[in-house]
């Protein structure tokens, strides 16, 4: 099968779980009467007035706010603590132990404790979106460089490459994949951040409209909002597979 085979099947298998999903999400609600679940018609329609009125579009840059700052910083930190911590054994075992711990630790637990310090601002829900981000970009950028061949940096530093060349030569291109792997999970614990701390403690933007939605127990607005925000996801992850695409593709000289 062809590339452009594959991706068409790709696609269509997707279309097609989506579509089964749908039909399954519309035929249950209607059932239930729409009771506790609206059917997956009743949400498109109110998603659909919400967007039209600016209801979606408001909230959804309000909650963006601290996503936009707080995982470029996640990115920009994470990728240099890891780096370093990956290729530097001493500093490696002083730091790292406190990544690990904010993997450990539930991040929802620490959110009343930086909405205390921080106060209800976007500095403090740029807080917790880094809270949620930054420890998975560290690892597992920390990881992708410790997992390179030592014989091929060995191969390089013979053949007479000075550090810089060896970082841009060898260790970044094998460590590219993991790294842009750590870095779609990083966006998607962000993006849980941005919800988390404005469904516990500010309700502001889609968390607040959830809430909102919720006591009133308007069903179909509740899970429109829901929906937005997967299709959000949805956008931004495949956003980042295909600018690791397009990166890898350079990087071995296939192009764009």
């Amino acid at each position: 099968m062809s590339r452009g085979g594959r991706t068409t099947a790709v696609w269509g298998i997707r279309a097609g779980i989506v579509l089964l999903v749908a039909l399954a999400w519309e035929w249950y609600g209607r059932a239930d009467g729409e009771v506790f679940i609206p059917a997956f018609s009743s949400v498109l329609s109110a998603l659909w007035e919400h967007t039209l009125d600016g209801t979606i579009a408001e909230a959804m840059w309000l909650s963006n706010q601290s996503m936009l700052i707080g995982f470029p910083l996640s990115v920009v930190l994470g990728l240099g603590i890891g780096l370093v911590l990956g290729r530097r054994r001493l500093v490696d075992r002083t730091f790292s132990y406190l990544f690990d711990l904010m993997m450990v630790v539930p991040m929802i637990a620490v959110v009343p404790v930086v909405i205390v310090a921080l106060g209800l601002s976007l500095t403090a829900r740029v807080a917790v979106v880094m809270l949620f981000a930054l420890p998975v970009v560290v690892l597992n950028a920390r990881a992708a460089v410790r997992v390179v061949d030592h014989e091929l940096i060995e191969m390089a530093g013979a053949f007479g490459a000075d550090r810089r060349q060896v970082w841009q030569t060898v260790v970044l291109p094998a460590a590219l994949g993991p790294i842009f792997t750590g870095l779609r999970i990083g966006l998607s614990r962000a993006v849980s951040g941005m919800i988390v701390v404005e469904l516990t403690l500010i309700p502001a933007g889609l968390g607040g409209l959830l809430v909102t939605y919720r006591s009133q127990f308007a069903g179909a607005s509740l899970y429109a909002v829901t929906l937005a925000v997967l299709i959000e996801g949805a956008v931004l992850i495949g956003l980042a597979h295909l600018a690791e695409r397009r990166l890898l593709n350079r990087m071995r000289g296939g192009g764009v």
